[in-house]
């Protein structure tokens, strides 16, 4: 009887194939030199594992940050919140986040959101409860298909976290183990322009990889090194708020959400659609987008719930200040998490990514650790990652998951057995 195939997933965002060279990184070089490999086209959002495991886009796992909620009459103490100073209602809501998490976006000043449904999921709700990734907007992932004895997902999210996990990874019993490795990415929000220190952490995460590599090769376990995006240098940054203050179109003919890389709108009135619209095209170092242009990315909604218009920021130029960022906020953890010291001397990101998908801060790759398999082409989207996976474990993908299998095996298991031996 032939050996199940075993399946390692070392999920490293933010290792972008820009800063992959035989200095810092000369393993990863040499994967990527001698190994089947192919580049991995993403999409314009923050939060792309959940595309990755359930192999269906936002427009059908739906997430993506925010969505505008029906319109309800105010309640008089609604109304009251809502002539509140916006730090008072922030403020508030930062110390409610702080004894319930759950409690969500709580920089955004109370009357803009009140407006909204929240579509996030964030890495903090994965790091305490991995079991949120087994149905995500009604579609299994493949740790739901694999079932939990068969599969498993682990964060991971300080560089001493990698460390320790070289003495339990690959875990037996396990036909998939889908880590995440988040260090590197939120170390290079904060400090990518410091070169110095980004390569230090490359030459730390290229070793970890090797020694990693030949644990699951001394297992019999193939190991994908899979890397969804890399990260942008920052430059400048653009202030949405003040500019939507001088357009002089008041704060309650339309709604607009805004993230670190991106802004979303909604309008009430044509009168707003028109003048904002029009300002927004003849913005620097931003990119205007349509809904249906936003089908183009992959992301393809059917209605204005999740947005009528779409403002990038060109890649690096983010938007500052955003609906991430209280002041209050920013000094707890800039206090507390030693990866977000730089926060309490600039609060700006040194570097981003979830910008528009036409620059190679938004590409990742995909490499597959045993040469027994080949590539099917050069280019995989993020909802081909799921298949791809089932398909080596000799499963049948669930339904929804309509990506092409990007690897197959070229040397059968029996014969690279007795090769070995």
């Amino acid at each position: 009887m032939a050996e199940q195939t075993k399946i390692f997933t070392c999920y490293i965002p933010g290792l972008d194939r820009r800063r992959i060279d035989q200095q810092n990184t000369p393993y990863v070089h040499s994967l990527l030199q001698d190994y089947p490999s192919c580049r991995l086209r993403t999409i314009p959002s923050t939060e792309l594992t959940p595309t990755l495991l359930t192999g269906v886009g936002p427009g059908k796992n739906k997430i993506w940050q925010v969505s505008l909620k029906d319109t309800e009459p105010l309640s008089p103490m609604g109304k009251l919140i809502n002539l509140l100073p916006e730090f008072v209602t922030t403020t508030a809501q930062c110390f409610a986040h702080l004894i319930n998490s759950n409690n969500d976006l709580s920089a955004v000043p109370w009357w803009r959101r009140r407006q909204f449904n929240l579509h996030r999921m964030k890495y903090t709700r994965r790091e305490t409860d991995p079991e949120c990734l087994d149905q995500i907007g009604g579609y299994s992932s493949i740790l739901k298909e694999l079932g939990h004895d068969d599969a498993g997902y682990v964060f991971c999210k300080h560089f001493v976290d990698m460390e320790n996990g070289l003495n339990i990874f690959p875990r037996a019993g396990k036909r998939l183990d889908f880590v995440e490795f988040y260090g590197f990415d939120l170390y290079s929000h904060w400090h990518l322009d410091n070169v110095d220190k980004i390569n230090e952490k490359l030459r730390f995460v290229d070793s970890f990889i090797q020694r990693l590599h030949k644990r699951c090769q001394d297992a019999g376990v193939t190991m994908l090194l899979l890397v969804d995006h890399g990260q942008e240098l920052i430059r400048a940054s653009v202030n949405i708020k003040k500019i939507l203050k001088q357009s002089g179109i008041p704060r309650d003919e339309y709604v607009y959400f805004c993230e670190v890389s991106a802004v979303r709108f909604w309008f009430k009135t044509d009168r707003a659609r028109t003048a904002i619209t029009k300002l927004l095209e003849n913005l620097e170092h931003t990119t205007l987008q349509t809904r249906q242009q936003m089908f183009e990315h992959g992301i393809c909604f059917d209605d204005t719930r999740f947005g009528e218009l779409y403002l990038f920021g060109n890649h690096g130029h983010t938007f500052f200040p955003h609906d991430f960022y209280n002041p209050l906020a920013n000094l707890f953890l800039g206090i507390t998490d030693k990866l977000l010291r730089p926060r309490l001397f600039n609060a700006r990101h040194r570097g981003n990514h979830g910008h528009l998908p036409d620059h190679p801060a938004e590409e990742g790759y995909l490499v597959i650790g045993d040469q027994a398999y080949d590539v099917a082409g050069e280019i995989m989207q993020l909802t081909d990652f799921a298949p791809t996976v089932m398909s080596l474990l000799d499963e049948k993908p669930a339904e929804h998951m309509t990506g092409t299998p990007i690897f197959t095996r070229s040397i059968p298991a029996t014969e690279q057995t007795s090769a070995s031996a």
